[in-house]
């Protein structure tokens, strides 16, 4: 192998490897925009929905003494 072709190898070998930083320069770049984007939601302040206070249904009585059977085996 001559010099001329050592220094071709080379040259390909120093392009492949800039092509692959710029690309993760570049998936970096769009990873800290998303990481800003939730940045920003999270120093909002939000007002948690307001649900009124759990009552239980005529129905859950018939379901809690469901749930109190013994279950039969066979």
């Amino acid at each position: 192998m001559d010099d001329k072709e050592k220094y071709l190898r080379w040259l390909e070998e120093m392009r492949e490897l800039y092509n692959g930083i710029t690309r993760e320069e570049k998936r970096k770049e769009e990873v800290l925009k998303i990481f800003e984007g939730l940045g920003e939601i999270a120093s909002r302040r939000v007002e948690a929905p307001y649900f009124a206070p759990w009552e239980p249904s005529q129905q859950w009585g018939r379901v809690e003494g469901l749930l109190k059977r013994p279950r039969r085996l066979f």
